[in-house]
Order: C-alpha cells, then structure tokens, then sequence
C-alpha cells in the first residue's frame, strides 16, 4: 500500500500527533513494507506558534520513511494580532473565524501541492485543526482524488458549534479515527456517521521501558530522593495546559502536611519554566526540575516515579499514561472527556475533580499513603497496555482504517457518478 501521511510537524518535532505518526509510519514500512511518505511543515514547533526553527534537511530518509518538510507562511501573524487588538478595542468583539482561520489553521500551499498530487492508494492527516484536514473539499477539482482518513486527535472538552469547521471535516472525511470511545460517541452525536469512526488510539513499545533497578536507584540517589520519600511527577510538556500550575498547587498543599513527598517535572522548555523556577527558589518546595531531557533517560524517569500524574483538563488521549502503566506506575488523569474514558478509575487510576487542586491533592495523598494501591493500580495498567495499545495491535488497526477509507471513497464515488 502507498501511504501519504499529512502532519503539521514531524520528528524531532515533540507532541502526542508527532510521536504517533513516526511509529505508525515506520511501523508500516516495516510490518508490512508499505510505502510511506510524510508531508509536514519545516518547523520544530507548533506551525502557529510564536517560536519558529527550522529544521533540515527539506527532505530526508528516516526509519526508512521519506520525510518532505515543507514551508508555510507565518508573515501575517503579527499583522493579524494587531489587527485584533484595534478591532477589540473598537468594537468590543473577536474578528471574524474568517479571519482567524489564517492565524491558526495554517497556510502553506507546498503542503496542498503536495497532497494534490499525491500517488498514494491513501492519504491519512492529522490533526483536525489544520486547513490540509479540507483535502475531500476540493479534492474533486485534482486530476486524481484519493481516498482520505483523519485522525482529528480532537478535544472535545468544549462544546463545538454545529456549523464548526471541525465538524465538517469530520462529517467530510472517509474514515475518521479516533482517539477514545468518548470521541467517537461525540461526533456521532454532532452527526458524524458511526460506521466510519474507528476508535484506536496511540501505541507503546513495552520493552522501551524496561530498566536496570541501579539505574533508578542510582537517579534517585543523585535527585536526594530517600528509599522513603514518594516521588510524585509529570514528564511532557511543561506549560499550564498541561495541568502543571494545578499540580504544583497541589503539591504545595500536600508538602505543607507530609514533608516526605517530593515533585518531579521533567519535559522541554517552555515560556512557563521560569515561573516553575520561581517557585523552587521562592517556596523552598523540593522540585526535580529537568530540562530537555534525553530521550534516552525517559525510561529511567517513568521507573523512578512512585506516582504518574497528569493533571490537564483538556487531552484527546495522553499517551504519557500508557508510558506510566508501562512502567506500572499508578496514574492520577482529571475526571473528564478522552481522559475519564481512557482510565479506569480505581482500576488502573485514580480521578480528580478538573480544575480542583483540593480533590488532585487528596488523590496523591491516597497512594501516597497506600503502597499496595499503587502496586495494584500500577499492575492493572501495564496489563491493559498489553491487551490494547501495543504497537503490534496499534498499527493493524491504523492499517484497517484505511482500507475502510479506501472502501468508503469507491462507494462514494460509484453513488456520485450514478
């Protein structure tokens, strides 16, 4: 099978989209020896971020998938910020989605060329809020229309309009897959058709967690963790919406009554580190502050927690649980959404109230103070990473969502030509 795969950003780029689309890309090739080529921005961040840097080359061979880095136009960007300030002022109301759309949904005609004229049996894009997710609206007007599957990696902790652009997308495409069940039973009930949705999620490499025991106890030992102190943590993405302010919130509250819990919070840097140092040297609190860790050292980090948690009110899956459950470690989410419907409470988790750093506090108080909780949560997790979300189980599925696709634009086509 020819695969195009449309991402707004790639490896070495960070996020749960990037990492899922590397491993199913690699893992086609190298399951079934389909031919796959991803199509993305040339940017190490977020394409409507702030920050830009670019990576090269424009093209190269990784995993024995060829990688197409393409430009896209950031000029605008300040000239719409700007033009959204006087038009706030002045009229006390957002612009227009008309307008916005070009701030956020990202504008690069390489990519569209590219899908254009595309010889792939199918193209496959992610996520839903970019423009390239338009591609079965004017795929019609190209020499050669292919089937198209979507996986949105959606949030829907919000509700959505339903005239949203994301709906229509969805509604638009051959095959959507989601994340989680919630997902799916939310967009059939904006109007999605059922039959199309395939609920599969991200994957996990078991043994890429396996860990020597010195190696934990020897970075225990170095961070001034004692053999009965609980190290709580979050590894990922150090900003706010990733539910790292409420964490430390929460950890305040619960130092303040058991000195012997200590926070790690490992991941790359962000405009929020700062205000996390802030905190260590004001408040004293004991912080395990990690910077742009190795990849290499992140099993060691999983292994050395006693407690996962993350604590975001707003993820379409979170892959950093199946990396938690990997090293049987137990694992605390926010009791909603993709998140509620991907943990099963008091099973393999605990939940908390979103927003609410009394309920997240009393959680970790609770293993804290329980061992064999978090063995028994920690040990239910790992199994239901190996009924479900090995890469193995993972990458069939993907592979069967898109000869569903392929399927769905035959029948389509045939329907519109009668």
């Amino acid at each position: 099978m020819r695969i195009l795969h449309v991402s707004q950003n790639y490896f070495p780029s960070v996020g749960g989209p990037q990492y899922t689309i590397k491993h199913v890309s690699e893992k086609l090739v190298s399951y079934y020896g389909d031919e796959v080529q991803v199509c993305t921005t040339n940017s190490l961040y977020n394409p409507e971020a702030k920050l830009f840097k670019k990576i090269v080359p424009a093209v190269e061979t990784i995993g024995q998938v060829q990688v197409n880095r393409l430009p896209f136009n950031r000029w605008h960007y300040p000239l719409i910020e700007v033009l959204g300030k006087v038009y706030g002022k002045a009229s006390g109301n957002p612009l227009p989605q008309t307008i916005t759309k070009h701030r956020w949904e990202l504008d690069s005609p390489a990519i569209k060329d590219m899908m254009a004229e595309s010889n792939a049996d199918v193209i496959m894009a992610t996520t839903i809020i970019y423009s390239f997710s338009d591609y079965p609206l004017w795929r019609l007007k190209t020499r050669n229309a292919k089937p198209f599957v979507l996986y949105g990696a959606i949030h829907l902790h919000k509700a959505l309009a339903e005239n949203s652009t994301l709906i229509k997308r969805a509604k638009a495409c051959d095959c959507y897959i989601a994340n989680t069940d919630f997902e799916k039973d939310e967009l059939v009930g904006y109007g999605v058709e059922e039959d199309k949705i395939v609920t599969i999620g991200t994957g996990i490499e078991l043994d890429d967690f396996s860990t020597p025991t010195e190696e934990v106890k020897l970075f225990r030992q170095k961070n001034g963790i004692h053999e009965t102190e609980v190290l709580v943590g979050f590894i990922g993405r150090l900003v706010k919406g990733k539910g790292v302010a409420i964490l430390i919130d929460a950890f305040r509250k619960l130092h303040a009554e058991n000195k012997k819990v200590k926070l790690l919070l490992a991941g790359g840097t962000t405009e929020y580190v700062p205000e996390i140092k802030r905190v260590i040297e004001e408040e004293k609190l004991p912080i395990i502050l990690i910077e742009n860790f190795d990849e290499k050292i992140k099993p060691v980090l999983f292994n050395a927690l006693d407690i996962f948690v993350l604590a975001s009110q707003s993820e379409s899956f979170g892959v950093v649980f199946l990396e938690a459950w990997a090293c049987k470690k137990p694992v605390i989410g926010s009791r909603m959404g993709a998140i509620q419907s991907l943990l099963s409470e008091q099973m393999d988790s605990l939940l908390f109230e979103p927003g609410n750093a009394e309920s997240l506090k009393a959680a970790i108080q609770l293993l804290v103070g329980d061992l064999n909780a978090r063995n028994f949560l920690g040990n239910n997790g790992y199994n239901k990473v190996v009924e479900n979300y090995t890469w193995k189980k993972v990458v069939e599925k993907y592979r069967y969502a898109y000869q569903l696709g392929i399927r769905n634009f035959k029948s389509n086509t045939k329907k519109s030509l009668v």
